[in-house]
């Protein structure tokens, strides 16, 4: 019997474990109580609305697992199918000029006028609530060193408002059932939360799609409650970053960097990558074989459209050149017809000999001569002076006679 009690004696002396009035597991026995008043939250996020001891906040889902280590409201999922909860630190109630408390237990519930339940922290500072609302009361720490439990005057009651960020193709009937709404907003034809522009989707770690805006550097960042990322480069991490999704996709190098990849024949720069085969010309990916395929193809339609003009330029100056000649052979048939059927009759014609012809010039003339003769001897009676024309009956008058020729076949007489 008596090593029995030493044996449960020395069990106590090892592991000594009070639970206090109010359900606290300590290793150690306070002796003192000090009631905790004015205490609030302390504001640590532009999502948070803060009124004294009232919390109301939409939580966003972590972009990346390490966020979820910093962030003193989190939403945690095992599942996407199974309704997320929410991992609250209570470290964000403080008192006394700003004191924080490790916290290790505190009384919760779900209405105001119902029944609290006490909790005991495992993890200090940490519980677990649902979305809605949630009433606190009766905060609880104890200091072993001390010898001190604090505890939040029972008067003071805080309340927490918790709604989780929307993700897209979340169903919806208005507006007010996507939040945060200057982020999302409800499309009432397919009845699902979509971004509002110029926001984009984003699939985070946990592979929940969500609204980001993505900007080439984090200056362009402006927009409240939204939160936005870079636009990925071979000096950026690939799980920080993304890409415009309008004019690139993101391409994995590794594990540890991504670029982003424009699309063909769109917009380019020193963020945006151009495809394999393409190169950024004048802000533009553009393919070089296609470049110069467009440049060989305008050549050979610039070549056509020289070689067909000057075809074109030669048939006309043949049919001007055609119609010329056959004006002018019609020209020569309608001015020459009877002068040529004449010149030919005169060269088919034998002229007369010498003598012959000048005997009948010679008569012609004398005829003319007489005649002249008797019409100015009748007209003038007072005419004495006709020796010209009365010694032409000499044998010894010889006119000359002048065979001048030509296609005419003129002949002249010089009395």
């Amino acid at each position: 019997m008596l090593s029995n009690h030493i044996f449960y004696f020395i069990l106590m002396v090892y592991v000594v474990s009070v639970i206090v009035g109010h359900g606290e597991i300590t290793n150690c026995t306070p002796d003192r109580r000090i009631i905790l008043s004015n205490c609030s939250f302390k504001s640590i996020s532009s999502n948070m609305t803060i009124d004294n001891r009232t919390l109301t906040m939409t939580i966003p889902y972590s972009l990346h697992k390490n966020d979820e280590k910093t962030y003193p409201v989190q939403i945690i999922t095992r599942h996407n199918s199974e309704k997320p909860f929410i991992r609250f630190n209570l470290n964000l109630i403080q008192c006394i000029s700003n004191q924080s408390f490790n916290w290790t237990s505190v009384e919760s519930s779900s209405t105001l006028r119902g029944e609290f339940v006490r909790t005991v922290l495992t993890d200090k500072n940490i519980m677990y609530v649902s979305t809605g609302i949630t009433y606190l009361r009766n905060l609880t720490s104890i200091n072993c060193l001390t010898k001190t439990i604090y505890r939040t005057d029972d008067k003071e009651l805080f309340q927490v408002n918790f709604k989780i960020e929307s993700t897209l193709n979340d169903y919806c009937t208005k507006d007010n059932l996507c939040y945060p709404s200057d982020i999302y907003q409800c499309n009432f034809e397919q009845h699902r939360c979509v971004c509002r522009s110029p926001l984009q989707s984003y699939l985070t770690t946990d592979q929940h799609s969500i609204c980001i805006h993505a900007v080439k550097n984090l200056t362009q960042c402006t927009m409240k409650h939204v939160r936005c990322l870079e636009w990925c480069h071979l000096n950026r991490s690939a799980t920080v970053c993304t890409c415009p999704k309008d004019l690139a996709i993101k391409k994995y190098i590794n594990d540890n960097r991504a670029y982003c990849e424009g699309r063909k024949n769109e917009q380019c720069d020193s963020f945006i990558q151009c495809p394999l085969e393409y190169i950024c010309i004048d802000g533009i990916c553009q393919n070089t074989n296609g470049k110069l395929h467009q440049l060989l193809s305008f050549d050979i339609i610039t070549i056509s459209i020289i070689v067909s003009s000057l075809i074109l330029f030669l048939i006309i100056l043949i049919l001007a050149v055609s119609l010329y000649i056959l004006r002018r052979q019609r020209w020569k048939k309608h001015y020459h017809p009877s002068i040529d059927p004449v010149y030919k009759r005169r060269q088919q014609t034998n002229l007369p000999t010498s003598s012959d012809y000048d005997n009948i010039l010679y008569g012609v003339f004398r005829n003319n001569i007489q005649l002249s003769s008797r019409i100015l001897s009748s007209n003038d009676d007072q005419i004495t002076d006709t020796s010209p024309f009365t010694t032409s009956d000499s044998p010894s008058y010889q006119p000359k006679i002048v065979f001048l020729g030509g296609e005419q076949q003129l002949t002249a007489i010089y009395a």
